[in-house]
């Protein structure tokens, strides 16, 4: 006969012996998902959209703001990038962001939809953006030459 070992009563093998509940995973998803029981076919809905008690004026207000933004493009995904600019810029800039409790990537989005509309106002911007892009390969070609003699010597 085979003789069963006693079980530890030590409080740590209690613990990784016990079986854990489990539980459903919560759906974050921005769409509610709808299975067919007779099916594997999934639709999405949009989520039902939250109604405050607000004056007229608000909720006016508001609902010209979703509809302006609701005929805007939205990006299916956000692209994420290196921005480099000047100092000054940068300080100028951030100073603006926070004033307007914005970023600094959604005030370019913004900036690019006005010149996109305004093609007087894109070529104005284009043409500082290409002096601007000549005067930084200078300075980067002259730093290199800089460091090369540096190197050589």
């Amino acid at each position: 006969m085979a003789e069963t070992q006693p079980q530890p009563v030590d409080a740590n093998s209690r613990l990784k012996a016990r079986v854990r509940a489990t539980v459903p995973t919560r759906d974050t998803s921005l769409f509610k998902r709808e299975v067919a029981e007779d099916s594997k076919v999934v639709s999405q809905t949009q989520a039902p959209e939250l109604t405050y008690n607000l004056p007229d004026t608000k909720q006016q207000s508001i609902n010209a703001t979703k509809h302006q933004s609701n005929n805007l493009q939205k990006p299916q995904a956000l692209v994420s990038f290196t921005l480099r600019v000047d100092e000054s810029i940068d300080r100028g800039l951030k100073s603006l962001c926070s004033e307007e409790k914005i970023t600094k990537e959604t005030f370019l989005e913004a900036a690019y939809l006005v010149c996109q509309q305004n093609q007087e106002m894109m070529g104005k911007v284009l043409e500082i953006s290409k002096c601007r892009r000549k005067e930084r390969r200078q300075t980067g070609v002259s730093r290199r030459a800089q460091s090369m003699t540096k190197y050589l010597n």
